[in-house]
């Protein structure tokens, strides 16, 4: 009998509510300690660690919290991240200002140098072309960080510190599983709205639909991360 197809299921994912009967008492637990000075959202990023390491490992349900390791675990998770984020933010901001400012700049340059007062539309229309121009580019660039940094998480939890600077590993799992990654897309955002549900009935719902809709978003990327294992090189697998 052949082994099963590992596949993004979300459906499987957001049956956490079924498998684990107090997950409004360990969600409730994470979510108050995020009021911890400083420490608290340190302890929100360990424990969605602890959350892929749970359902990589084929664990149902949400599994329990551990204070002090949590924090230490979420502490150099964001660390990894912000080494990744702050180049990429860089990039794209100067970029950004170049396209939005750029033209206007040289236009109105090449106005100054030709001795003339008068208003010219010609100014306005490469402005408002360079405006246009950067906030295009600006949403290309948030689409392409945000679909890159679904991988780079997984990366990051299987115990890489600067995917970003390999691209061609996400890119490739991207290539090799593209119906699965598009389903792991939507089940994040899925999980985010649910995140976003307790902020909206009632704000400090949010201390408990947040670390559930980590959990569920863990149990996603632990499905993607089994797809792009079954379809990546032996040699390479971690």
């Amino acid at each position: 009998m052949s082994a099963e197809t590992p596949s993004v299921n979300i459906g499987e994912a957001f049956s956490i509510f079924s498998e684990e009967p107090s997950w409004m008492k360990k969600s409730a637990i994470v979510g108050l300690c995020v009021l911890i000075p400083i420490a608290g959202p340190f302890q929100l990023l360990g424990y969605q660690h602890r959350c892929y390491d749970h359902a990589k490992a084929g664990n149902k349900g949400m599994p329990d919290a551990s204070l002090g390791e949590d924090i230490g675990v979420g502490f150099f998770d964001w660390l990894k991240n912000i080494g990744n984020m702050f180049p990429m933010v860089i990039v794209i901001m100067t970029v950004f200002f170049g396209c939005s400012f750029g033209p206007a700049l040289l236009a109105g340059g090449a106005q100054a140098a030709s001795g003339s007062d008068e208003p010219n539309a010609l100014v306005g229309i490469v402005a408002l072309m360079g405006v246009v121009m950067g906030y295009g580019f600006l949403f290309v660039a948030s689409l392409f960080v945000g679909i890159m940094a679904i991988d780079m998480n997984r990366r990051i939890y299987n115990g890489e510190t600067f995917p970003l600077f390999s691209p061609g590993a996400t890119i490739g799992a991207i290539k090799r599983s593209p119906g699965a990654f598009v389903m792991a897309w939507l089940g994040m955002m899925l999980a985010g709205l649910v995140g976003a549900l307790g902020i909206i009935l009632c704000y400090f719902g949010a201390l408990i639909t947040i670390p559930l809709s980590f959990a569920i978003r863990t149990k996603v990327l632990a499905q993607w991360d089994a797809v792009v294992q079954a379809n990546m090189p032996a040699e390479v697998q971690y």
